[in-house]
């Protein structure tokens, strides 16, 4: 193998070294974003699905409405 094949062989192993380094920062990021963000909803989306539930399993209140 002559040097210069030699060298573009060993630059394309360097890019691709460091493309795989790329990916796993956006990989780490976008995990990060999403435990953040989870974090950040939870409490709201717990508050919410409460809510609903009482709504649902409170029976209504006999009112004095006309009964028709």
């Amino acid at each position: 193998m002559s040097k210069a094949a030699n060298k573009q062989l060993v630059l394309k192993r360097k890019e691709e070294g460091a493309s795989l380094i790329e990916y796993a920062v956006i990989a780490a990021l976008v995990v990060a974003l999403a435990v953040a963000g989870f974090a950040t909803l939870g409490g709201g989306l717990t508050t919410a699905f409460e809510s609903i539930r009482d709504t649902l399993t409170t029976p209504p209140s006999s009112g004095g409405g006309s009964g028709g």
